[in-house]
């Protein structure tokens, strides 16, 4: 019985004892595959009274998810109805599943059993992220984006992207060509469409994929501003201190002492531990990717008009802040 299966059934005990949380105390933080959200999770999770609930699109975890028949990464548009899927996150955003995670420690354990309240991380519901904030009320939602690079080197490095299938087996273009076809604004672009179907690289591939998973919550975010609190991954290590304050008074919360002590701590699944905490964590991926694969992934990132992420280790965050897919 593995690590995983052994946390389920204490969570699933833990559930029988304990309070039922409530849908206005939830945390949601998304973000993608090797994105850091992670990381970003045990620093919420300094909070007194919380519990994370990891990765609940993940069909292999939750058979709840194959019953809904999800794709690895769903998309619905904001106002459009699935009974199915809302009482399901109901359940999710109310602790209400058993939930596994990487390490059995009494601290754990402690944390599980006394929580009253949830923080749920996805690394799938970006594109629902606009449909999930119009359905289901909660405290405060988090988005956290990351420089494709770094992303996409990390994912070539783990073979972590997210969807199931062998780590070793490269991801097909098909699987970018349909997922686009399912978005009317991307589908009804008749120029991108076309520059998608010239893909043939792994990096290319990924880069696509992290440009749908990011263009549709910016996209909703630039006509509803107030919609979720933005989090650059970049900023978030440069300036920490700064940048821990915003996040946590955005739910009106002051920083735990904790919190600090999580900045040069490496996340559960962390792989690189190398430069860890300090702004050197920002340029891995250029050590890691070639210049080809970089101009590969800018290239595609580009062609949906996510231009703030260039060459350089930080985005351009004026852009990034103004960014329209009308522009």
């Amino acid at each position: 019985m593995n690590e995983k299966t052994i946390f389920k059934i204490i969570d699933l005990l833990m559930l029988k004892l304990q309070k039922k949380p409530k849908l206005e105390d939830t945390i949601i933080l998304s973000g993608v595959p090797r994105g850091g959200t992670t990381w970003l999770m045990e620093i919420l999770e300094t909070l007194s009274g919380y519990k994370s609930i990891f990765e609940p699109f993940h069909r292999e975890w939750y058979p709840w998810v194959k019953l809904l028949n999800l794709p690895p990464r769903p998309y619905l548009p904001p106002h459009k109805e699935h009974k199915e899927l809302k009482n399901y996150l109901q359940k999710v955003l109310t602790g209400q599943v058993p939930s596994p995670k990487y390490r059995i420690t009494p601290a754990e354990i402690y944390r599980r059993f006394t929580a009253t309240k949830v923080i749920v991380k996805f690394i799938r519901a970006n594109r629902l992220l606009p449909w999930i904030v119009n359905n289901l009320q909660v405290r405060g939602t988090y988005f956290l984006i990351r420089h494709p690079c770094a992303v996409i080197s990390s994912q070539l490095e783990t073979g972590i992207r997210g969807y199931f299938t062998p780590k070793n087996i490269p991801l097909k273009k098909d699987i970018v060509l349909q997922e686009a076809s399912q978005i009317p604004q991307i589908r009804e672009d008749e120029w991108l469409m076309k520059k998608l179907r010239t893909i043939e690289s792994q990096e290319e591939v990924l880069a696509a994929i992290w440009s749908l998973d990011n263009y549709i919550p910016l996209s909703y975010l630039s006509e509803y501003p107030d919609a979720w609190y933005t989090i650059v991954y970049e900023k978030l290590v440069t300036d920490f201190d700064n940048e821990i304050e915003k996040i946590f008074e955005y739910i009106n919360e002051e920083v735990p002492e904790k919190a600090y002590e999580k900045f040069k701590r490496p996340s559960k699944t962390t792989y690189d531990k190398s430069y860890l905490g300090t702004p050197r964590q920002l340029l891995k991926w250029k050590k890691k990717l070639s210049e080809r694969q970089v101009k590969n992934i800018l290239k595609v990132v580009h062609w949906f008009g996510l231009d703030f992420y260039t060459e350089d280790p930080e985005p351009d965050y004026s852009a990034l802040r103004k960014w329209n897919p009308k522009n």
